[in-house]
């Protein structure tokens, strides 16, 4: 697998890390996401990080241990993790 891009190593902002630790996201995960996911535009200059699906499902199976981790999104706020969340409705919360 090839990154799509290579970000420096970003920290996880106090406003990520609650998330992070109430719904067990393993700093590996978040790692591989910032590596090789997809990044889309979202409002007031933040971009949004996920892994498409097919990328998913590799990890998935070569990292069974991540399986519940890895449908995560990760929006960046300038050089930060500024939020992580799996549910969409919290995702379509920081687009608009």
């Amino acid at each position: 697998m090839n990154p799509h891009h290579h970000r420096p190593k970003l920290r996880p902002s106090r406003h990520a890390c609650a998330p992070m630790q109430g719904h067990g996201i393993e700093a590996k995960a978040l790692d591989l996401v910032l590596q090789y996911g997809t990044e889309e535009q979202a409002c007031a200059g933040r971009t949004l990080v996920r892994l498409d699906h097919d990328l998913r499902r590799e990890f998935e199976r070569d990292c069974p241990e991540l399986r519940d981790c890895l449908g995560i999104y990760i929006i960046l706020a300038s050089d930060a993790v500024d939020t992580v969340c799996h549910d969409d409705r919290r995702l379509r919360r920081h687009l608009h």
